[in-house]
C-alpha cells in the first residue's frame, strides 16, 4: 500500500511537471525572444510617423514587414507581397497597399484561415504624432510573430497574413482585398482579426468576438475553444460604448473584420476595446502593457491552432 502512494505520487508531481514545464515553455518562447516588442518598438516609433497611407512613414514600414516575412521565407500570396488599391480623394488620389502572404496548410492547401492586422494609423497633426503603437502596431506584430511560428510549424489549412492598409479610412484596406481577392473567398473559412491587442498600463483582459463559429465547429468545441487560456486574461464580449467619443460601437463592424462579417465568412476579432490612449498621441510603446502583449498574443496563437486541428 506505501508502495503504491509512493507511487502515484511520483506520477502525480511528473504529471504537473510536465504540464508546468509546456505552458513555461510557450510563455518563455515569447519573452526570451525579443522580437514580439522588437516589432512594435520599431513599428510605434516617431521615425514611421504615425505610418498613415501614402506617406513615407506609411512605406517604411512597408518595407519593414516585407523585410521580416523574407528573413522567415514566408513567400506572397501572389507574385509581390505588395497589393496597391487607390484611393480617390477631392483633389487627387493616393495609393496604398496592402501587404499579403501566404504559409501552406499541410492537410488542406486550398482552403484557407484569413489572419488580418492593419498596419497604417492616423499620421500626424502639426508636431504631433500618433505613434499607434496599441491600434495597430501591436496586431502587425503579433501576426509577423505568428508567421514565423507556423513557417516552423504549418497549420492543418493554409493560411494568408493580411497586413492592411487604410484601415482607418473606413477600412479600405479590406475592401480592396475583397474585391482583388473575390476568387478565394468561398475558400476562406475563417477570418481571425487582431487589432489592438497591447491596451494601456491598466488593461487587465483580452476581448474578443466572434461570428459563424458553429458552422465551423460543434458546441463542445466551442466551449473548449473559451478555455485555452493559460493566463485567464480572456473575456467574451466587449463595453458596448466608447466612453472617449461618446458614442456607442457596433464591434461586428469595427475593424477590418466587419468586411468579412458582411460576406457571411465566419471570423474571430481579438482586442481590449476602446482606451484612455486610443486615437491619442498618447498611445506610445512606453504605454503600451508589455507583458500583457506577450500573454494576448500567446492566447491567439493557442485558440488558433485549437481551432485548426477542429475545422
Amino acid at each position: 500500500m506505501i508502495y503504491l502512494k509512493l507511487c502515484m505520487v511520483f506520477f502525480s508531481i511528473l504529471f504537473a511537471s510536465c504540464s508546468a514545464v509546456h505552458k513555461v515553455k510557450v510563455t518563455n518562447e515569447l519573452n526570451k525572444n525579443d522580437t514580439l516588442l522588437n516589432h512594435l518598438s520599431y513599428l510605434s516609433s516617431d521615425q514611421l510617423q504615425g505610418r498613415k497611407f501614402g506617406t513615407i512613414g506609411s512605406t517604411l514600414a512597408q518595407d519593414y514587414i516585407i523585410k521580416q516575412l523574407k528573413e522567415l521565407n514566408v513567400q506572397p500570396l501572389n507574385s509581390s507581397y505588395l497589393a496597391p488599391f487607390t484611393i480617390n480623394g477631392f483633389f487627387k488620389d493616393t495609393v496604398a497597399n496592402n501587404i499579403v502572404a501566404f504559409i501552406k496548410g499541410s492537410e488542406f492547401p486550398d482552403q484557407y484561415i484569413l489572419l488580418s492586422a492593419h498596419y497604417d494609423h492616423l499620421g500626424k497633426k502639426g508636431s504631433k504624432v500618433f505613434n499607434g503603437a496599441d491600434d495597430n502596431a501591436s496586431g502587425t506584430s503579433a501576426l509577423l510573430y505568428f508567421g514565423k511560428l507556423l513557417k516552423q510549424k504549418p497549420l492543418r489549412y493554409s493560411v494568408i497574413l493580411l497586413f492592411t492598409d487604410a484601415e482607418e479610412a473606413n477600412l479600405k484596406g479590406a475592401k480592396a482585398f475583397v474585391t482583388n481577392q473575390a476568387d478565394l473567398l468561398s475558400s476562406i473559412k475563417l477570418n481571425v482579426n487582431v487589432d489592438m491587442i497591447a491596451g494601456s498600463k491598466s488593461t487587465k483582459y483580452l476581448r474578443y468576438i466572434s461570428r459563424g463559429l458553429p458552422q465551423l465547429l460543434n458546441s463542445a468545441d466551442i466551449e473548449a475553444f473559451a478555455e485555452v487560456d493559460e493566463d485567464s486574461i480572456l473575456k467574451q464580449g466587449f463595453r458596448q460604448q466608447n466612453r472617449r467619443e461618446n458614442k456607442n460601437i457596433n464591434w461586428n463592424l469595427a475593424s477590418d473584420h466587419g468586411v468579412f462579417f458582411k460576406l457571411n465568412i465566419p471570423f474571430i476579432y481579438y482586442g481590449v476595446g476602446t482606451h484612455n490612449n486610443y486615437h491619442q498621441t498618447s498611445d506610445t510603446f512606453e504605454n503600451i502593457n508589455h507583458e500583457f502583449f506577450s500573454q494576448a498574443t500567446n492566447i491567439i496563437y493557442q485558440q488558433l491552432r485549437f481551432i485548426d486541428q477542429k475545422l
